[in-house]
């Protein structure tokens, strides 16, 4: 499968996953870093109802590991002038 393909369906899987729980965030793109060993796609998702982020990890984890090596991380985020939410990113590293 090409860089271009996961990196498709990756955004699909993130948004479908934020539309499950009604999360008003988008994923607009994945971030892609090739190396002569191994492929990075880096990704980061929004979530501003705090009770759904442990469904939304799992259902990241669930959909996401088949492509290769997953890290998914998180994070509470409290800027000054809208309201706080949770980031969650994620990598996949898959070798060449």
């Amino acid at each position: 499968m090409d860089n271009e393909t996961i990196k498709k369906e990756l955004v699909d899987k993130s948004n479908n996953i934020l539309a499950k729980y009604s999360e008003p965030d988008i994923v607009d793109s994945v971030s892609v870093m090739n190396m002569a060993a191994k492929t990075v796609f880096l990704g980061s998702l929004k979530v501003f109802n705090t009770e759904v982020v442990p469904n939304v990890i799992r259902d990241l984890e669930k959909d996401l590991k088949s492509y290769g090596k997953l890290v998914v991380r998180d994070q509470r985020v409290t800027p000054c002038c809208s309201p706080s939410y949770i980031h969650i990113s994620f990598n996949i590293t898959i070798s060449n």
